[in-house]
């Protein structure tokens, strides 16, 4: 049997937070077999730049992409405000794009915001996927991030490219890192086309997470992924699965030979982990990951919804 996919259809939604301009976008599907799904990027993650990975989830969800206030074509935002705005700007916007519950996915720097947008609305959302995240940034991070911007500062922009990629990717020549070479390229033409405004915004975000603690909050109950690469050299394995155990219903694993870039090593393995989780799928036997570790209290949920999907365009508001 031939089952024909109707045209996907773009819903682009322009929204403002305290008079920060900001815009996001839905790519409606049909056919969906799974609530939508929310994609909060991290450093250099714009709503139009998840490639593979998006269009992978697509065939089987509406794919709702955003750049909030401080990131992508959005209006630059100090530092001075906390991911506490950031998540009320996702929920001002989620509440014009996503009115049925949806599945969320966080990375690195968006796993903040998605992680406190799930604490306060959970009967909105249906699962949460954190790729790239720690509980609480150590002092060895930390102190990788006061350098960065302390470059930044003396306007030192090609060794904070360095420094980045120092950062995020694992440069051992006796480890195997998948696409290493093409994700070096990808990443350091991504930093070096930097405007000075994105530049700008970059030292701002990065500010932002030396300046807000995590504010703590309710423990999440939903079911909940935590992932990473094996190689992940920013948010370790450990630092990672540190984060799982602060969810009463949470599962852990490692991608093999990525590190903490892993959308771009690993995209068609990372679309196939999701998508068997947003869909409450078995995540048992899977070759690309190691075993995953189920990890606090499990009861029972209900199944996955596909939900209904928002058929009105969105009304702009002038910005």
């Amino acid at each position: 049997m031939t089952t024909t996919l109707a045209p996907l259809h773009e819903e682009v939604i322009r929204l403002s937070c305290d008079g920060y301009a900001y815009n996001g976008r839905v790519v409606h599907q049909p056919n969906a077999r799974m609530a939508p799904v929310v994609l909060v990027g991290g450093a250099f993650q714009y709503q139009d730049t998840w490639g593979r990975l998006e269009r992978a989830l697509r065939r089987s969800a509406s794919v709702i992409t955003v750049d909030l206030p401080g990131s992508g074509t959005a209006d630059a935002l100090p530092a001075r405000y906390g991911f506490d705005f950031l998540t009320r700007a996702l929920d001002d916007f989620l509440s014009v794009a996503a009115p049925s519950p949806v599945n969320v996915l966080g990375a690195s720097y968006g796993s903040a915001i998605a992680y406190q947008w799930v604490q306060q609305h959970p009967e909105r959302t249906e699962r949460l996927a954190l790729m790239g995240t720690m509980a609480q940034l150590t002092d060895h991070v930390r102190a990788r991030m006061e350098r960065v911007l302390r470059l930044g500062e003396q306007g030192r922009r090609t060794e904070i490219e360095g420094a980045v990629l120092d950062s995020m990717m694992c440069s051992s020549p006796g480890v195997t890192v998948s696409r290493r070479p093409a994700v070096v390229r990808c990443l350091s033409r991504a930093l070096g086309d930097l405007s000075t405004n994105d530049f700008a915004k970059f030292l701002e975000n990065s500010r932002r997470l030396l300046d807000h603690p995590d504010p703590g909050g309710p423990t999440i109950r939903v079911p909940v992924l935590v992932a990473t690469g094996e190689h992940d050299p920013l948010t370790t394995p450990a630092l990672s699965r540190d984060a799982a155990h602060r969810c009463a219903d949470a599962r852990f694993t490692t991608f093999k030979d990525a590190d903490h870039l892993v959308h771009l090593e690993r995209p068609t393995e990372l679309a196939d982990l999701l998508t068997r989780f947003f869909s409450g799928e078995s995540l048992g036997g899977l070759d690309y990951c190691h075993p995953v570790e189920y990890i606090g209290r499990r009861s029972p949920v209900p199944a996955p919804r596909t939900g209904g999907e928002r058929q009105s365009s969105c009304a702009p508001d002038g910005s």
